[in-house]
């Protein structure tokens, strides 16, 4: 079985389950403190380090090129403005500035109070 082939990774796949699972009776002999809970400890933290070796004989992940999909990706554009940069960009551009911002808040607050009003002439009746 060579490293990277179908058969390699169909292996791994499995050998990650079965090993997980014998952790996972390991640690549940331990906490349980059932009989024979240290062998069992050492069998799963030994599976476990096998599961590890042999991952290391694992090809790497290969990423994509995404920029070929996402094209601003290869430029970088876009990349050095923050959300909030993007946000005051908008505003900037849409003429709303602080005094909007306020005039804005008075009213929400004017409209809560109204609310609340209503709501008191709602129960009166």
């Amino acid at each position: 079985m060579k490293p990277g082939s179908k058969q390699w990774k169909n292996f791994m796949a499995k050998l990650y389950g079965w090993g997980a699972a014998i952790v996972i009776i390991g640690a549940l002999f331990k906490i349980q403190h059932w009989e024979g809970a240290s062998l069992m400890l050492i069998l799963g933290l030994g599976t476990e380090a096998f599961i590890f070796f042999m991952s290391a004989f694992e090809k790497p992940h290969e990423e994509p090129d995404w920029s070929l999909v996402y094209p601003q990706l290869a430029t970088g554009e876009g990349a050095e403005k923050t959300p909030t940069q993007q946000l005051d960009n908008m505003l900037a551009d849409a003429n709303i500035d602080a005094t909007i911002i306020e005039k804005l808040g008075d009213g929400m607050r004017h409209l809560g109070e109204q609310a609340t009003k209503m709501g008191e002439v709602a129960d009166a009746s």
